[in-house]
């Protein structure tokens, strides 16, 4: 699972550079006025981070770069960056014990989570987090009634190509997380890390990441989670009734026999209900489109 989320971390490094660079511009400031290390100046505002420094800021560096967003001109950050050097609990307490505003003030919320969403759509469903990440989709009735690998192989079904299943899962997983996922991923986010540094970036990321597809996971109002256990129900009822002597003798009488009826009967009804989640999921959706507006 190491580095699973790489290209996306990096990503983050280099938009917290970036917003860092504009606030030295904008200060008008030369790197040695920052650290004295003007290289390391230089390795930050390009996001980059080696092994010396694998989360992109040293912990004696947050201070003073904090200073730049503390600062609307270049003399307060001189005043800043004082107090920072002489009484950092002085500093500490000014700011609050945090650099929330430098480290997560820059992020576009949009973009990770469309990143991270890419990232886990192609991660094998036998993996640990491939399958929690498959577990959120079922909140989408089209694609909850399609997971056949659940169903008791008995029971007979029509096998959709792989290409439309594919195409199912693509539109579910666009409605679960890309279109109901922003608010309650950023959330989580700064749930995690606000007040916090750098420090373990890479795996606090991940266990983010873990926290928010466990509460993405459909609840018992979910209409896709309704769809999914009408599913396994129908398909168990069926197997076990289909592959009975009774059934199986009934079939061979141009008749139906009343046993015959009920079992087509109680099987049109449960899909009946699917059908009626999927309207209603659609339904439910179209408004929400309304009340965003």
């Amino acid at each position: 699972m190491e580095n699973l989320f790489e290209r996306i971390i990096d990503k983050y490094y280099k938009s917290l550079g970036e917003t860092i660079n504009n606030r030295k511009k904008k200060l008008e400031l030369k790197r040695e006025y920052i650290l004295n290390d003007v290289k390391r100046v230089t390795y930050i505002v390009n996001g980059y981070h080696d092994e010396h420094h694998p989360y992109l800021i040293g912990k004696s560096e947050y201070d003073i770069l904090y200073c730049l967003f503390l600062s609307d001109r270049q003399i307060a950050f001189f005043d800043n960056k004082d107090v920072a050097i002489s009484e950092p609990k002085k500093f500490k307490k000014k700011i609050g014990g945090n650099y929330d505003k430098m480290l997560w003030g820059h992020i576009d919320w949009d973009m990770m989570l469309q990143d991270t969403i890419d990232t886990l759509s192609k991660m094998n469903i036998s993996t640990d987090l491939g399958k929690l990440f498959d577990e959120t989709l079922i909140d989408d009735v089209s694609y909850a009634t399609i997971k056949y690998d659940d169903l008791d192989p008995k029971y007979p079904v029509i096998l959709i190509p792989q290409e439309e299943r594919a195409v199912t899962r693509e539109k579910a997983i666009e409605r679960v997380h890309l279109r109901y996922g922003h608010k309650l991923f950023k959330q989580i986010f700064l749930e995690h890390f606000a007040g916090k540094t750098l420090d373990k970036f890479d795996k606090q990321f991940l266990e983010f990441v873990k926290d928010y597809l466990e509460q993405k996971k459909p609840d018992q109002y979910s209409f896709g989670l309704k769809a999914y256990n009408l599913c396994i129900n129908l398909s168990g009822f069926g197997a076990k009734w289909y592959g009975s002597e009774k059934v199986q003798y009934a079939d061979e009488k141009e008749e139906k026999t009343e046993i015959e009826k009920f079992l087509k009967e109680y099987i049109e009804d449960e899909r009946n209900q699917i059908k009626k989640l999927k309207e209603y999921q659609e339904r439910f959706d179209s408004l929400e489109k309304l009340e965003i507006k």
